[in-house]
């Protein structure tokens, strides 16, 4: 009588091979995912950047408020971003002619272990910048 089945060898070799690519593709999909969420930010900022020209036509200035009632004045628009993993705000200067828009890592969200790029930020011009926890540029690894 021919018995079926599988050897506790051939279970166990199979189990360290599943280990070992496991070990090998996890810090990969971190990073996708990752820079999954810096795009998230990234269109957020860009989605400000939008809604602030829109009402810099209607009023001739930009707003510091991101929610709120765009029939007011203010954008309009969610405090974080799409995810959920980034709190946006926008700074005025120069008497609301100005003003930069940022995206951090909200503290319990998923991106709060990304130090590469705590801080997107756009300003009224367009010019884009990163910083990481210690405040070195990381504008060209951020919004790449």
């Amino acid at each position: 009588m021919k018995q079926r089945g599988f050897t506790l060898l051939e279970l166990l070799v199979t189990m360290a091979i599943v280990g070992i690519l496991t070990a090998i593709a996890w810090p990969g999909y971190g990073a996708v995912v990752r820079r999954a969420q810096r795009n998230d930010a990234r269109l957020a900022l860009l989605g400000i950047q939008y809604a602030e020209e829109l009402r810099y036509q209607n009023f001739h200035s930009y707003s510091d408020q991101v929610a709120g009632s765009a029939a007011q004045g203010d954008l309009g628009l969610a405090e974080r971003s799409a995810s959920g993993s980034y709190q946006l705000a926008v700074t005025l200067r120069d008497d609301g002619q100005r003003y930069t828009v940022s995206a951090r890592p909200l503290p319990q969200g998923r991106q709060a272990t990304d130090n590469t790029c705590m801080v997107l930020w756009l300003d009224e011009t367009g010019k884009r910048g990163a910083t990481d926890a210690d405040g070195r540029d990381t504008t060209a690894l951020c919004w790449r």
